[in-house]
């Protein structure tokens, strides 16, 4: 069977916004990073700035490495991350896959930060199929009652004398902490609660 393409999935010919349209914005807090042409959809309800990623069609998939306008419209909208379309919902609560990080909680998968969105019930099971990550790795499928929009993470940029430049990559911020004024997001992650482990899709 051949890979599907995830609709959140990147490809070689996304082309990401330039650090020249980068420039510092004067508001009630402070300065911040903002773009010198601003658009109404740059910022989330939070005041973070996200990254802008300009498409060409075709190009190479890379699965591992999602669009960030996409996994944004999937985490907000509670899309299939494969698909596109309305990821699955039950009396147990939404369709997720996770599986043990790092960084995870000890009471995994219980409260599990993710930025990867949830899936309907076909693409969840050819995701568990064709995913050599998740056959590699232990992981759960998972019903979550509560996924709770938790916060951000992006590249954090520091203002110089020759402009922004980036100084930390993959930094999480959670909504309930101050924001960080150079902060690009590129991805909107979710907390698991009232999960529950089930045996399949």
């Amino acid at each position: 069977m051949p890979l599907l393409a995830p609709y959140v999935a990147s490809r070689d010919s996304d082309l990401p916004g330039r650090t020249s349209e980068l420039t510092v914005e004067f508001g009630s807090k402070g300065p911040r990073i903002a773009y010198r042409n601003t658009r109404s959809t740059d910022r989330d309800h939070h005041g973070n700035l996200w990254v802008r990623v300009r498409e060409s069609p075709g190009g190479r998939v890379l699965y591992d490495c999602m669009n960030p306008q996409r996994q944004r419209v999937c985490m907000e909208r509670m899309l299939c991350q494969v698909c596109g379309g309305p990821a699955d919902r039950n009396e147990q609560g939404w369709l997720f896959l996770d599986w043990r990080r790092a960084d995870s909680p000890p009471t995994w998968p219980e409260r599990s930060i993710t930025s990867m969105p949830p899936l309907c019930a076909e693409h969840a099971r050819v995701s568990v199929r064709q995913c050599p990550f998740l056959r590699r790795n232990e992981h759960a499928v998972l019903r979550v009652r509560k996924p709770r929009l938790h916060g951000v993470s992006g590249t954090v940029y520091t203002l110089t004398a020759r402009g922004w430049h980036a100084s930390e990559n993959d930094c999480l911020s959670a909504y309930d902490e101050p924001r960080i004024p150079g902060l690009l997001a590129s991805r909107l992650h979710r907390e698991l609660r009232r999960v529950t482990v089930v045996d399949r899709p």
